[in-house]
């Protein structure tokens, strides 16, 4: 389908706006705005790269479908209830995946229709979880990500393809006459300029509190490096300070003579240098990595140890890196060598999940839905993610197991919806109680009959059988 850039001029003509004239863009938000730093960040600081690559990779391994929506305002409420519950933290697993199953029927997946093929095929480059990673790449390092619905040469047709922009070259086209409005957006790059009709783009951003009249700054996402700017130039110079200890910091130690019979060895100018000499030739080379060196005279290895400027490096460095985890909402004991535990660290990625991940999932949902499902999708389609697929909640549906097993108050199909299964019907559409179930009263009949007997009381109707019983049998 030819380069990228090639798709855009492929289009036939540009969109027009406000009556055939397109307004000039004096690129006053994109210069204020500064994405571009932002991005090279990516390439230039290792704990950046890190996190970022970490989460993206994280997010794009969830799968997304498409699916069938239920009728009736019974599925609507829970349809708004469940996109509610991943929005914020998922901290009620088990009434998600109920409102969810009352919304749609996750386990009749749509396939072959423009949307879902879409959604599996974003575009000719890009496979899903390719696509999706590029995608969330962008929104955590730039904090938005801008996506262009490619309709082909019909100006008024499908999306048959989707694909990402830069958000570093993307700028948008704002109305004059409203604060907040879009007319268009712009592609430039390396001199050119490409005009994007508004229904084309989804601009999927952060909140972002620094409003200005003129440059519409508040429209654009807010990058959470902008945020730890101050830490990102505090963790390039710690990065330098390292390089340059490790290429000029000097001897680590030293050998002295050892004292023998309460002599020390007297060594003399020439001696030392020809020892030195020796220690570069045996012992400080590469080529006699492995080998066993020998020195005459006995010596001793004096360590220098690691010097204050070292340890502060040292200590900046580990700052640098907390704070970057706190910025992009990632537990710091992913990174932390010495919290590396298994129970630590499973315990961490499930706090990932659940506070940042499903979070920024569930934004991306909704940005989808009210963007794809007008242009592609029909009317009763919905996007959504697969929130059981994630390794990290599988305590919670063990939970929910548990949970199940002692509802008795609930169907066996309920319990069965409830564990993304489908229902039977039939005697599945029942509830059922333990039949060892016994009455509180019966039990507490009982237990005064075994007191009664125990204290010889026959004054029961039935102690008073067994004592004539008993008398006839003597």
């Amino acid at each position: 389908m030819g380069s990228f850039i090639d798709r855009f001029f492929k289009k036939k003509g540009l969109p027009l706006y406000n009556n055939g004239v397109i307004p000039v863009n004096t690129g006053a938000i994109l210069q204020s705005y500064d994405a571009q730093k932002y991005t090279n960040a990516y390439s230039e600081n290792a704990d950046v790269y890190a996190i970022i690559s970490f989460l993206a990779r994280k997010c794009a391994s969830i799968p997304w479908y498409v699916y069938q929506l239920n009728e009736g305002q019974k599925a609507k409420s829970s349809l708004l209830k469940y996109k509610q519950l991943t929005k914020g933290s998922l901290t009620n697993f088990e009434t998600a995946l109920m409102h969810r199953k009352n919304a749609y029927d996750d386990s009749m997946i749509v396939e072959n229709t423009p949307l879902a093929d879409l959604l599996n095929n974003p575009n000719s480059y890009q496979s899903q979880d390719a696509f999706f990673e590029n995608l969330f790449g962008y929104r955590f390092l730039s904090g938005e990500t801008f996506l262009w619905g490619n309709r082909g040469n019909i100006d008024k047709g499908k999306f048959v393809e989707l694909l990402i922009l830069p958000s570093q070259f993307t700028d948008i086209i704002p109305d004059p006459a409203d604060l907040y409005g879009i007319l268009g957006y712009q592609l430039d790059n390396m001199g050119t300029t490409i005009n994007l009709a508004k229904a084309d783009v989804m601009q999927w951003k952060s909140w972002n509190p620094n409003f200005n009249v003129t440059t519409r700054e508040h429209m654009r996402g807010l990058s959470p490096i902008r945020a730890a700017w101050n830490n990102y130039l505090m963790g390039v110079e710690a990065q330098k300070s390292a390089a340059s200890q490790m290429a000029n910091g000097g001897a680590k130690g030293a050998l002295v003579p050892k004292v023998v019979g309460n002599q020390i060895p007297m060594i003399t100018e020439l001696q030392a240098s020809q020892m030195q000499q020796a220690i570069a030739n045996r012992i400080n080379n590469n080529a006699k990595g492995g080998t066993v060196a020998m020195l005459q005279t006995p010596w001793e290895y004096l360590n220098f140890g690691l010097s204050n400027s070292e340890m502060q490096i040292i200590d900046t460095m580990k700052f640098s890196l907390e704070q970057w985890c706190r910025v992009f909402g990632m537990p710091v004991v992913l990174f932390s060598a010495d919290n590396m535990s298994d129970n630590n660290y499973q315990n961490a990625l499930r706090d990932l999940v659940t506070n940042t991940i499903v979070p920024m999932l569930g934004q991306l949902r909704d940005e989808l839905n009210k963007w794809l499902i007008p242009n592609v999708g029909a009317g009763n389609e919905f996007i959504d993610f697969d929130v059981t697929a994630l390794p990290e909640l599988q305590k919670d549906i063990e939970k929910l197991v548990s949970q199940l097993v002692n509802a008795y108050w609930l169907t066996l199909d309920e319990k069965r919806i409830a564990m993304n299964y489908e229902p039977l019907g039939g005697e599945f559409a029942k509830a059922f109680i333990n039949s060892g179930l016994t009455p509180i009263e019966e039990i507490g009949m009982a237990d005064g009959m075994i007191n009664d007997y125990a204290n010889g009381d026959n004054s029961t109707g039935t102690s008073n059988d067994m004592g004539s019983s008993n008398a006839a049998v003597s």
